[in-house]
């Protein structure tokens, strides 16, 4: 039993040193934009020009969603040149943000800049088909997905819905630093079958994968069981857009109790779009 209150400590300081000790990195390099503007006769498209002060990869992050490569090599010219069909406008407006990542990896993110459409584009996204994917990212991100659970030996299946509640945005542009989830599990067949959790989980973006994100969460069965859930998550790769598929590992416990821990391993897609940013 004192292994695991090591282990949870240790979990614990390592991941709180982590997060304190992270700087952010944020380019000193001054982003210039030249032009910005959709062409006013067919076939309509949107040109950006913008420099920087010093070279820089580049890349605009438009509201909807949609992200494009400008230079993949580092530049102190950027020219964006693309069909205006291809940014799925769905309003007269839209607004992108410059992304730049500089010689040494320091990242920098504009302010927004709006690129307004000719009041002759017919905008391609109909009224059906927003609402379309407005019912899909729902579906997706009301489904439960699946747990494998394994206490003493024993081996369980489990569903889980995770809600992130609150985010937390520093100067990343693609996830949150940190958000607050509540999360509702089932498992089946087992003896203790309902858990709900409050937790809390910090996300650092990596080079090889999307993320990996630490958290703790307290959880209760509503029959006596109060513990910790640790838990590590690694977000793989995108999906539909606004989501992550993420792969997580969880230990639950209660200190002094005669409960049973037990470990779960789950697959899940994350997205912060339904929550309330700060």
């Amino acid at each position: 039993m004192q292994r695991k209150y090591i282990f949870i400590i240790l979990f614990l300081f390592s991941s709180f040193i982590f997060a304190q000790n992270e700087k952010p990195k944020i380019s000193d390099v001054d982003i210039f934009i030249i032009d910005s503007y959709v062409t006013p006769e067919e076939p309509y498209k949107a040109k950006i020009t913008f420099f920087t002060s010093d070279s820089a990869t580049s890349l605009l992050k438009f509201e909807n969603g949609l992200r494009f490569d400008v230079s993949n090599k580092p530049a102190d010219e950027h020219k964006f040149v693309i069909s205006l069909d291809s940014l799925d406008a769905d309003s007269t407006v839209l607004s992108y943000r410059v992304v730049i990542s500089d010689r040494s990896g320091k990242t920098k993110v504009s302010e927004i800049y709006d690129l307004y459409l000719p009041e002759e584009f017919e905008l391609k996204m109909k009224d059906q088909s927003g609402f379309m994917n407005v019912c899909l990212g729902g579906i997706l991100f009301l489904m439960p997905f699946p747990v494998y659970v394994n206490s003493s030996g024993s081996g369980y299946f489990s569903l889980t819905k995770e809600f992130p509640v609150i985010s937390f945005y520093g100067h990343g542009y693609n996830y949150p630093a940190g958000y607050i989830s509540l999360e509702y599990s089932y498992i089946f067949n087992a003896e203790n079958r309902n858990y709900l959790r409050l937790g809390y989980k910090q996300i650092f973006q990596t080079g090889f994968i999307k993320y990996i994100s630490p958290g703790v969460n307290v959880t209760t069965n509503f029959k006596g069981f109060n513990g910790i859930s640790p838990e590590v998550s690694f977000g793989l790769f995108d999906f539909y857009d606004a989501f992550t598929f993420y792969v997580r590992y969880r230990y639950n416990f209660e200190p002094g109790s005669d409960f049973e821990d037990f470990h779960e391993i789950s697959i899940g897609l994350f997205t912060s779009s339904f929550s309330f940013n700060l």
